[in-house]
């Protein structure tokens, strides 16, 4: 099982595929492509995890406002890191299967790619956002329906007005 260490995400249009490039602790590179029916189905798993890790004691109508205002925060902390370069030896699959298993502060990702062996990914929730925050980026990218996304995603949204406030101009969500 081989445990990766970075991963860069494009988009490659000949391929209509997510390529997810990862270099594990070693310095071996694979290329994991990620289907558009993958990408939903992976989204739709991470969006309740990471919901309910954060603001389940925040009223239901605040709730988006909270996820909103969480995903930005964890944004704000997205650094700079070197992409990762294939090599010719890269190693290519697409992945078949995500399994999640929450850890401690954040989630194990284990990418069944048809080897002997998943790869593993460990991020912390901050990072599980920031990743789905890039993964948004590249389905938009790619010209896919983005409805398994919720705006939260997108960036701070405003709190639900009052019955009979002026408006003002903000996206709320009810």
């Amino acid at each position: 099982m081989g445990k990766i260490h970075k991963f860069s995400q494009l988009y490659d249009g000949a391929e209509d595929r997510i390529a997810w490039l990862t270099e594990d602790v070693d310095g071996a590179t694979t290329k994991l492509w990620f289907t558009q029916r993958l990408c939903r189905n992976f989204v739709k798993a991470l969006v309740p995890i990471l919901e309910k890790s954060q603001g389940e004691e925040a009223p239901q109508e605040h709730k988006a406002v909270v996820q909103s205002w969480e995903q930005a925060a964890a944004m704000a902390e997205f650094g700079k890191t070197p992409p990762v370069t294939p090599r010719a030896e890269t190693v290519a699959g697409v992945v078949r299967n995500i399994n999640i298993q929450p850890s401690g502060d954040g989630l194990v990702f284990a990418f069944d790619y048809g080897a002997e062996a998943p790869l593993v990914l460990a991020l912390r929730l901050t990072e599980t956002r920031q990743m789905l925050t890039v993964l948004s980026r590249m389905h938009a990218a790619a010209g896919w329906p983005g409805g398994a996304f919720p705006a939260w995603i997108d960036g701070p949204v405003a709190e639900p007005e009052e019955p009979g406030a002026k408006p003002t101009g903000k996206r709320a969500l009810n």
